[in-house]
């Protein structure tokens, strides 16, 4: 495995979180609107709270995306390292040569979709299928994995609506926060109180959780000796 290519993955995700942040802190901030000199007019609306809200929910499905993209390609690439561990639990033979990315991506998702919601799942496919030195999935701290587990039920309830997705997100409101239901941008609107370095702050909830993405990949990219 090439760590340029690993380190490329890594730097497209935080660059990606990055922008994302940088956007999201300027909506939040945001208080007017200008229309642009060359117009000659200007108008001064509010950006309304429920507006902001919208847009951090539809930022969820992106940073779920973009999450999506690195644990794929970051699993894919380190079965290219090692390919003994899937060969001795799936009882196969393989071609000596060095596989293509293609044909390992075919090794672990086939024509399934590669589901790297739930961390749960993806540390046990990496357990499976990983050797020890070649999976950084298994330095994802448990609470960096539950707030990743939470932020996925959400993004399924915005993505479908579902009854289904609605009582699982209650469930996890009820069980975790005590809480009945509550609009994905209202939860997410929420002041939460965190401890980074050592300093006392807080922040909105949605903060919170693009953290724990950013704090996932920040562990992995240390396990490979990438930061």
């Amino acid at each position: 495995m090439q760590t340029s290519s690993l380190k490329a993955e890594f730097d497209n995700f935080f660059a990606s979180m990055s922008q994302y942040t940088d956007f999201l802190i300027k909506i939040i901030k945001t208080t007017k609107i200008e229309i642009p000199p060359q117009e000659k007019r200007e108008i001064l609306p509010k950006l309304l709270p429920a507006e902001k809200k919208q847009i951090h929910e539809a930022f969820v499905l992106k940073i779920c995306a973009t999450w999506e993209i690195l644990a794929e390609n970051v699993f894919v690439e380190c079965l290219l390292r090692d390919t003994s561990k899937y060969k001795e639990r799936q009882g196969i033979t393989l071609p000596r040569r060095k596989l293509t990315t293609n044909i390992c991506k075919g090794l672990i998702s086939g024509l399934r979709y590669f589901d790297c919601g739930n961390i749960s799942s993806l540390k046990g496919k990496a357990r499976k299928f990983l050797v020890e030195r070649c999976n950084p999935f298994k330095k994802v701290p448990r609470d960096v994995s539950r707030k990743i587990n939470e932020f996925y039920l959400i993004r399924n309830y915005i993505a479908h609506r579902s009854d289904a997705s609605k009582q699982s997100l209650k469930r996890m409101y009820r069980q975790t926060y005590k809480m009945r239901f509550r609009k994905p941008g209202d939860f997410f609107f929420d002041t939460v109180e965190f401890i980074e370095f050592g300093e006392r702050g807080k922040e909105i909830r949605f903060a919170n959780y693009s953290k724990a993405f950013e704090k996932a990949a920040d562990e992995m990219a240390t396990f490979l000796k990438i930061r």
